[in-house]
């Protein structure tokens, strides 16, 4: 649909393709940009030993400082003060932090102690020698485990303790009392700086390998792996911690007036929360590529674009550089407007292309850039005008800027009608989005139905329109929706009023017009001094002369096992696929007689006719005996398959 003469040539710079930054020390200013493995995109790196994050201090709702462990109940939390050996506990009603063990001491424990483990009523202190386990909130003393330079501890399920040792990843496992079950391989690299468990004996690591922090996920019989910040919010609760600095720690907790912030010193006592930190990323970073081959000596270059989110207070800067044999000097860089991540190369031709990123933010937020597209070389719908049109160099550089602003306009619309057909596809699309294409072919969903089930309604909606109102389209239906396929009963089927010709396979007399009633009144229904006893149903509803075209034509039944399917949801569907002429019904059978459980046809089994109902003796209608016989004669018994459905509405004695 555009009007270039030829298809651009593009290079793509992300975290699929690769950013191909220039190598360390070659370009100068080089630094304080992360992310390039990350798909999201590269960013403004954190401050402190963990340049790529997460940040320690998104991850203190679940590994606290050391010196803190929550104890049991919302409010309960341990305070551990290592220059004092004392060990606080804080009291859920007051909120204040009182001492433990009086006089404040730690009786028989660490006499360095550098973190505090707890879980429900047990406790743990950790010294550089040695682990003091308690039970009951410290009342009583359960044992003391030494070993050599333990830094970190988690109470696990079982009366079990795990001790992570400086200079190694592995977790020791101990009881209360002392006693060694063995040594848990975590295979993680780095120091352990932060130790938990969760249900089903899981167990979290956060480990520092210099340059990031790491969560990490196993347990016993299941090895560890690398997991997510996402992961571990959904299997842990995150704690009331929201901040630890030099100058103590915040709780957010659920106050009277709603949540309320309360603030610590490492000694326990209440202080003014203070600002909050804005220091989270470095302030300014940038990105250099190395050269850029586009393989065409004096190659025009023609485009740049810069896929970037920018937060307030965040700015991207672009500049480059075009080269023909890679020498370039610092006056030669084109800068891009500031805010501007579209824009048309301005630089003599040449081969090679060098791009700069100058990322800065506020400390607080980071600007992402997700992707970078390079153009080359320019093609424009300048190349379809005659040649007059580009006689003059400074006329013909004007009227390829400018009609690259309508080609840029006319490429969006081509990409938009382009992924046209991807918006139809129900396998392609969001899940957001199935409502809205179910809008388009005139669908409905329950709210029940999950993503799945609706992708495959819309899948079959083609199929399923050529074929509504025949009984395959029903039975897919509920097929898709329920997962069992259903028995579509017609009822017109059941009742033979009359028949012109001969029985299948030849047997059985021909019928002729003569020989038998079109819809005899004595037949479609029971009337007194009109029909033989058992030789006509009893009805009480409708007119009897209509019975042909009301009682059973144009009527039909689903049949589904019990427990297989919403009966509500059913009906609300079988409505909405049935024709409009036609009156369906649901019905469910119960658990039924099951061949192959408890009994085997054939064997311990018989299917026999019902016996002769004799009006004054046992016998009570409709419940007991059956006034008139089958199609197939009075002692053909019940034929399965014919006109009995074994499990649904045949009870077999």
């Amino acid at each position: 649909m555009t009007c270039t003469p030829l298809p651009a040539t593009f290079r793509l710079l992300d975290a699929y393709v690769g950013w191909d930054e220039a190598p360390a020390g070659s370009e100068p200013g080089t630094g304080g940009v992360v992310g390039f493995d990350d798909p999201a995109g590269i960013r403004l790196a954190h401050r402190g030993p963990a340049p790529e994050g997460p940040t320690r201090a998104r991850l203190l709702p679940w590994f606290p400082d050391p010196r803190l462990a929550p104890g049991c109940g919302p409010c309960a939390w341990y305070l551990l003060v290592p220059g004092e050996r004392l060990l606080l506990r804080r009291d859920a009603c007051t909120g204040a932090f009182t001492p433990v063990w009086p006089p404040a001491r730690l009786p028989g424990g660490p006499r360095e102690p550098v973190s505090v483990a707890a879980r429900g009523h047990r406790l743990a202190v950790v010294g550089t020698d040695r682990v003091s386990v308690w039970r009951r909130e410290g009342a009583q003393l359960a044992g003391v485990i030494r070993v050599r330079r333990p830094r970190r501890a988690a109470m696990a399920p079982g009366d079990e303790v795990l001790i992570a040792c400086q200079g190694s990843t592995d977790l020791r496992r101990f009881d209360s009392t002392g006693g060694f079950r063995g040594v848990l391989r975590t295979g993680a690299r780095g120091e352990v700086v932060g130790l938990r468990t969760g249900p089903g004996r899981t167990v979290w690591l956060l480990t520092d390998d210099g340059t990031r922090l790491s969560v990490h996920r196993g347990g016993p019989g299941r090895p560890f792996r690398t997991a997510t910040v996402e992961e571990l919010a959904a299997q842990l609760p995150p704690s009331t911690l929201t901040s630890a600095t030099e100058d103590g720690f915040c709780l957010d907790e659920e106050g009277p007036d709603g949540p309320e912030t309360r603030c610590h010193t490492w000694r326990g006592l209440p202080r003014d929360a203070g600002p909050p930190a804005t220091d989270v990323y470095v302030t300014g970073g940038s990105y250099v590529t190395t050269l850029i081959d586009s393989g065409i000596p004096r190659c025009r270059w023609h485009r740049v674009r810069v896929d970037a989110d920018v937060p307030a207070g965040t700015s991207v800067r672009t500049e480059i550089v075009v080269t023909e044999d890679g020498h370039h000097e610092e006056s030669d860089w084109q800068a891009a407007a500031p805010g501007v991540g579209d824009f048309l190369v301005d630089q003599p031709p040449g081969r090679f292309l060098r791009l700069r990123l100058r990322l800065s933010g506020d400390g607080g937020a980071t600007p992402v850039v997700h992707r970078i597209r390079l153009d080359f070389p320019r093609t424009t719908s300048a190349d379809l005008l005659p040649p007059a049109f580009r006689q003059d160099p400074a006329a013909d550089d004007f009227t390829e800027r400018f009609l690259s602003l309508f080609d840029a306009t006319f490429a969006e619309l081509d990409r938009a009608i382009e992924r046209y057909p991807a918006l139809l596809d129900p396998a392609g699309v969001p899940d957001r989005v199935l409502p809205w294409l179910a809008g388009l072919l005139g669908l409905s969903f329950e709210a029940g139905w999950d993503a799945r089930t609706r992708r495959a309604l819309l899948a079959a909606a083609p199929e399923l329109y050529r074929r509504r109102g025949t009984p395959w389209a029903l039975r897919e239906a509920v097929r898709i929706v329920f997962g069992v396929a259903p028995v579509v009963d017609e009822q017109a089927a059941d009742r033979r009023w009359a028949r012109l010709r001969a029985a299948p396979g030849g047997a059985g007399p021909d019928r002729g017009l003569g020989s038998v009633r079109l819809f005899g009144r004595s037949a479609s229904r029971f009337r007194v001094g009109g029909s033989a006893l058992g030789a006509a149903p009893l009805r009480a509803f409708g007119d009897p002369d209509a019975d042909p075209l009301t009682a059973h034509a144009h009527r039909f039944r689903v049949l589904l096992p019990d427990g297989s399917a919403d009966v509500r949801a059913l009906r609300r569907l079988v409505e909405r696929q049935a024709p409009a002429h036609t009156v369906g019904s649901v019905r469910t059978g119960g658990a039924g007689f099951v061949v192959g459980s408890r009994s085997t046809v054939g064997v311990d089994t018989a299917f026999v006719p019902l016996p002769v109902p004799v009006l004054g003796g046992s016998l009570r209608l409709n419940r007991d005996g059956v006034l008139r016989p089958g199609p197939r004669g009075s002692r053909r018994g019940v034929g399965v398959g014919v006109v009995s459905a074994v499990g649904v509405h045949t009870q077999v004695t």
